[in-house]
C-alpha cells in the first residue's frame, strides 16, 4: 500500500459583471467556480473542480480527480472547501488559505493494477495570487508540501444563490462509489408535506428501458474528450439491484416523505454501488409535492458525477442571442440567472408583422431543462410615448428547452422541435475577449415601465440589442441594431438607430427571409455609468434610465 499525503488544490472561476464592491469587503453573494490542474511531484496529477459563494471567505464544494502514474484507473473524491482572503473588491495580490474535507487520502495499490481509496482526512494549504477586477478574473498558486499547483479563475460578485443548499461528501474509485449528501430546505418550504427524491441524468446505453415511451430525453452524453455523442442521456434512478432503469418525472420514487422540517435532511446517493453500474451518471437531490413538481420547480441541485467514457453532465446554457441557422432571421434571446431563465423570441405573424413571444421560469437539472408557458404581450408601451399600462399576456401553449452544453441545445415549442444554438455577433464573437469596462450583457429595463425590455449581448466590444414593445395599436413589435461600443473604459456609451424587419418565419409554417423595411426607425443613444446602469435616450429626446434586470 503506497500512502499519498500530499494533496492538490484550487481554482477559482466564476463568470458575471456587477457592480465593484470596496476591497477588503464582505459580500457573500460572490461567486466563485472553477478549475484547478497539475502534477504533484513526478507520478500524481490533480484535476480539481469547484464551486463556492461568499468573499472573502468562500464556502462551497469541490470535486477532484487524482490519478498516480502506477494506478491504471482514476480515483475521485468530493466535500466542503472553504478558501479565505478571495478580495474580490480591487484589482491586486491575493492570498489566503484552502481547506477541503477529504484532502489527503491513502491510496491503496492493488494486485491487478488498479488502486482504491483508503482512508481520508481534511487539509489545509496556502495559496498567492492576483485578481484583476476589470475582467473579473485571475491567477492563484496553491503550496502543497512544496508543489506549486497552478490555477485561473473568475467571479461573479452578484451572483444569486442556489436553489437550497446543500453539502456532499463523495468517494469513487473504479470498484465501488460512495456519495452521501445533507440539503436543508428552503425556509419557505418548511413545514409542508413533501417527498425527497435521488435521480440522475445517464447515458442511455447505460439505462435499463431507456428507449420506452415517457422517458425523460436530457441531451447528449460526452465522450473523453468532452464532445458530443449521439447517446442521449436520460433521467435514471437504481433499483434494488444497483442497476440504473429509466424513468420519467411522474414515476420518480422518492427516497423519503414526510414533512419538511428546518434541520434539513441527510441523504444516501450510493451506498457503495459498483462503480461499473453508474459509469457516467451525474446524480441529482431534489424535493417537491411529487416528482413532476420538483422537475418543473427546479428544486432540485446536481450532487456528484461518476467519471466514465461516456458522461451525462449538466449544461446550463450561455446568456446572449441564440438561433437555428438554417432559419436566418428569426433569433432567440436567452438569460439564466440563478434558478431561473428569462427568455424572448423575434420572428413574425402570419401577415409578416413582426411580433415576439416571452417565457420566464425556474430551470431544472442545473440549467439543463426548462418548461414554461409561450406567452404573447399586447397593449403595452411603445417606443417614444409614455407609460401606459402593463401589458396583456396570452399563452400560446408549452416552451421546453434543453441544453446539450452552453452554446447548443433543442426547442420544442407549438412550432415544432428547432435546434438552435448560440449566435456570433461578429466574425468567432464568441471566443473574442470583452473589452475593458464593457457592461453587462442579458436583460435590461426600467423597473418603473413595466411590460418593455431592451436585451443587450456584447461580444468584443460590439453591441446587438433588440428592443421589445408595442406599436401605437398595441401590437408587439420589436426593434434591432448592432454597433461598436464608444466612449471610454470608464464610461462606455452606444450610438446607432433602430431597425425594423418584416416578410419573415412565423411561429407555424415553412422558413421565409426577412427584409430589413425600415433601416431608420429612430436614434438610439445610451450612456452606461456602470456595468448594470444606464440612461438610454429615446426617440422626441425623451429619455429613460436602465439597469439589469434581476429577476
Amino acid at each position: 500500500m503506497t500512502r499519498i499525503s500530499f494533496r492538490a488544490a484550487l481554482v477559482a472561476l466564476g463568470i458575471g459583471f456587477a457592480a465593484i464592491a470596496a476591497a477588503q469587503s464582505t459580500n457573500p453573494n460572490a461567486k466563485v467556480t472553477g478549475r484547478f490542474q497539475g502534477s504533484l511531484g513526478a507520478d500524481a496529477h490533480e484535476v480539481l473542480e469547484f464551486s463556492c459563494f461568499g468573499s472573502p471567505t468562500c464556502t462551497g464544494q469541490y470535486n477532484e480527480e487524482f490519478r498516480v502514474d502506477h494506478c491504471s484507473n482514476t480515483l475521485t473524491m468530493g466535500g466542503t472547501i472553504t478558501i479565505t482572503g478571495l478580495q474580490l473588491g480591487q484589482s491586486g495580490a491575493l492570498q489566503g488559505n484552502v481547506t477541503m474535507s477529504h484532502w489527503d487520502f491513502e491510496v491503496q495499490s492493488q494486485s491487478d493494477g488498479t488502486c482504491r481509496i483508503g482512508n481520508a482526512a481534511p487539509a489545509s494549504f496556502s495559496y498567492t495570487g492576483h485578481y484583476n477586477a476589470g475582467t473579473f478574473s485571475g491567477t492563484l498558486t496553491m503550496d502543497v508540501h512544496g508543489f506549486s499547483l497552478p490555477g485561473t479563475f473568475a467571479a461573479n460578485t452578484n451572483s444569486a444563490p442556489p436553489v437550497f443548499p446543500m453539502t456532499v461528501e463523495s468517494r469513487i474509485d473504479n470498484v465501488s462509489a460512495t456519495a452521501s449528501a445533507a440539503i436543508q430546505f428552503r425556509p419557505q418550504d418548511v413545514g409542508q408535506q413533501a417527498s425527497v427524491f435521488v435521480f440522475a441524468m445517464a447515458p442511455a446505453s447505460r439505462v435499463q428501458g431507456a428507449e420506452s415511451a415517457g422517458v425523460l430525453k436530457l441531451g447528449f452524453a460526452k465522450d473523453e474528450k468532452k464532445a458530443d455523442t449521439p447517446i442521449g442521456c436520460v433521467l435514471a434512478q437504481l433499483n434494488a439491484a444497483g442497476q440504473m432503469v429509466a424513468v420519467s418525472s411522474a414515476n420518480l420514487a422518492a427516497y423519503l416523505t414526510g414533512v419538511l422540517t428546518s434541520q434539513g435532511a441527510s441523504v444516501s446517493i450510493l451506498n457503495g454501488v459498483p462503480t461499473s453500474n453508474v459509469s457516467g451518471a451525474t446524480f441529482f437531490v431534489g424535493y417537491g409535492s411529487s416528482g413532476s413538481a420538483m422537475i418543473n420547480t427546479g428544486v432540485n441541485r446536481a450532487a456528484v458525477t461518476v467519471p466514465g467514457s461516456l458522461v451525462c453532465e449538466p449544461a446550463a446554457p450561455q446568456t446572449g442571442w441564440w438561433w437555428n441557422p438554417l432559419e436566418d432571421g428569426r433569433g432567440f434571446s436567452l438569460e439564466m440567472r440563478g434558478n431561473n431563465l428569462f427568455f424572448a423570441a423575434f420572428l413574425y405573424d402570419v401577415s409578416g408583422r413582426s411580433t415576439w413571444y416571452v417565457s420566464t421560469g425556474p430551470v431544472s437539472l442545473e440549467g439543463t431543462l426548462y418548461n414554461g408557458e409561450l406567452l404573447s404581450a399586447a397593449g403595452g408601451q411603445t417606443l417614444g410615448g409614455p407609460y401606459q399600462r402593463f401589458p396583456t399576456l396570452t399563452s400560446l401553449g408549452n416552451l421546453n428547452l434543453t441544453f446539450n452544453n452552453a452554446a447548443t441545445g433543442t426547442m420544442v415549442w407549438p412550432g415544432g422541435t428547432v435546434p438552435i444554438q448560440r449566435f456570433n455577433i461578429i466574425p468567432n464573437g464568441l471566443n473574442l475577449p470583452p473589452v475593458q469596462g464593457q457592461p453587462e450583457s442579458g436583460w435590461w429595463w426600467n423597473e418603473n415601465e413595466s411590460g418593455r425590455g431592451f436585451f443587450m449581448e456584447w461580444q468584443n466590444g460590439w453591441l446587438d440589442i433588440a428592443g421589445y414593445m408595442y406599436d401605437d395599436a398595441g401590437n408587439p413589435v420589436w426593434y434591432l441594431t448592432v454597433g461598436e461600443i464608444g466612449g471610454t473604459a470608464a464610461n462606455r456609451s452606444f450610438n446607432g438607430t433602430w431597425w425594423s424587419y418584416t416578410g419573415g418565419q412565423a411561429l407555424f409554417g415553412p422558413w421565409r427571409q426577412n427584409t430589413r423595411s425600415n433601416p431608420n426607425v429612430a436614434p438610439v443613444t445610451i450612456t452606461f455609468s456602470g456595468p448594470d446602469t444606464a440612461l438610454m435616450t429615446l426617440p422626441n429626446g425623451r429619455t429613460t434610465n436602465l439597469k439589469r434586470h434581476r429577476f
